[in-house]
């Protein structure tokens, strides 16, 4: 193999990680698995996470980092109801079925997992945070009618973007993607005290 610095290698292993999540399922990422996609020995991968729960937690959170660098990258061109909307879509979408399936998989092994629930906290976290200031910036511009707290708001939209994303990703699926994203844009626009127009017309 070409030689790496130990932190590009470990980089190297984390993207090697999360191509095969995205191929196989979070079950199906293990560690000969993931040598494989490299095309390095199992060895290596040892070398750098001492268990396949590290492995595990330290993809899940690049994933969404990488998702969250993303979105931020269209923030600052978004009116705040265009960013809640496209936070929305970017959570129920077709083409991120594996994502989708990547969070409920993530939460169902963090049950007994403490350093999956840590990261699954951390990133969770992260993304309320980020609701939190898209909230209040858009009741400070007149945007949102609402009188509850931007943090009750953030919780609520995130609940609903994991338990229905999680729904639409059953091997029996209970819903599909496009019915879980209309029923959080009609949730959405309800603890904003906008029409739901706003949500769904809004570039």
């Amino acid at each position: 193999m070409v030689y790496m610095t130990r932190l590009a290698r470990r980089e190297a292993i984390i993207a090697a990680a999360v191509a095969v999540m995205l191929k196989d399922g979070f079950d199906g990422m293990t560690t000969r698995r993931v040598a494989a996609e490299m095309g390095a020995a199992n060895g290596i991968i040892h070398h750098h996470f001492k268990t396949a729960s590290e492995l595990k937690s330290a993809a899940f959170q690049h994933y969404e980092a990488a998702a969250r660098a993303e979105f931020m990258k269209m923030r600052p061109t978004l009116r705040a109801t265009a960013a809640l909307k496209l936070f929305v879509s970017d959570h129920t979408d077709d083409a991120r079925e594996n994502g989708m399936r990547f969070w409920a998989e993530t939460w169902r092994a963090a049950q007994a997992d403490i350093a999956l629930a840590e990261a699954y906290a951390r990133t969770v976290s992260d993304w309320h945070r980020l609701l939190c200031e898209i909230i209040e910036d858009g009741i400070a511009a007149g945007e949102f009618r609402t009188g509850t707290v931007a943090e009750s708001i953030a919780w609520r939209i995130l609940g609903l973007a994991t338990g229905l994303s999680s729904m639409a990703v059953l091997p029996v699926p209970l819903l599909s993607p496009a019915t879980a994203r209309t029923l959080m844009m009609q949730a959405v626009a309800d603890d904003l005290g906008i029409a739901l127009q706003e949500m769904t017309g809004v570039s």
